[in-house]
């Protein structure tokens, strides 16, 4: 009998272990929210969850097994999402970084990829974001 919260063998070869997730999001409820998805998909393993760009800057200082996916709030109160993102794609093997955004709009999906961020997710739409983790271990 297969275990089905164990990731499919495709998701096992791409990531060797779970896909680890890193979370920046400046609301704490959200925050709440989405590291509890993290934990339900199976294969999914939380990397770390901040609300700030300097708890994040303090964290990859002394983390050194990386992360696959960071999902980052562009509208971070505290610190700049821009800021944020440079800094975690200048990390040795950066993972994908989806953007949190309140709209989709072309202007935001704009902004999104002149910092290098090509995946854009509606800020609070917890649906497509467990989708987006699902597919991933498929």
């Amino acid at each position: 009998m297969t275990d089905p919260t164990a990731p499919a063998p495709a998701a096992r070869q791409k990531f060797g272990s779970n896909p680890k997730v890193l979370l920046v999001v400046d609301s704490a409820q959200l925050l709440l929210h989405m590291t509890g998805i993290v934990r339900s998909v199976g294969g999914m393993q939380l990397a770390g969850a901040f609300t700030t760009e300097q708890a994040v800057v303090d964290w990859t200082l002394w983390d050194r097994s990386g992360w696959h996916y960071a999902f980052v709030d562009l509208g971070l109160s505290k610190g700049s999402a821009d800021a944020v993102v440079r800094h975690l794609l200048s990390r040795p093997h950066p993972g994908t970084i989806v953007a949190l955004g309140d709209h989709l709009w072309q202007e935001i999906r704009e902004r999104c990829a002149a910092i290098g961020v090509y995946h854009l997710l509606e800020k609070g739409d917890l649906v497509a974001y467990r989708g987006f983790l699902e597919e991933q271990v498929r």
